[in-house]
């Protein structure tokens, strides 16, 4: 298996080809193995964030504007491709469940 987290550790640089899909079996272990790159130091301002709607789900980056990665407020750093109701820059609330999925609303 291909360890995604460092793959997109490896060619972090905010380019529009950071893009992972994953088929719902193996999605909450892709959203862990990205997550762990919240503890990069260039990643402290922002969280990874699990968007659902409709049946649907994307996760992304959000660049936290007030809280902290437990709950908080911040701008959506990603271009949706599955939840086109969202947009780049839009400002969303987001909470980490006791499993820690942090959850956009």
């Amino acid at each position: 298996m291909v360890n995604i987290a460092k793959s997109i550790e490896e060619n972090f640089a905010g380019k529009d080809e950071n893009i992972v899909y994953s088929c719902p079996k193996h999605g909450k272990e892709t959203y862990f193995s990205i997550k762990k790159l919240e503890k990069m130091p260039k990643m402290r301002d922002y969280v990874y964030v699990w968007f659902k709607h409709k049946n649907r789900s994307e996760k992304m980056w959000v660049r936290i504007t007030s809280g902290s990665r437990l709950k908080g407020q911040g701008i959506l750093d990603n271009e949706p491709t599955i939840l086109t109701h969202l947009k780049l820059r839009d400002i969303v609330k987001f909470k980490t469940d006791v499993e820690g999925i942090t959850w956009g609303r």
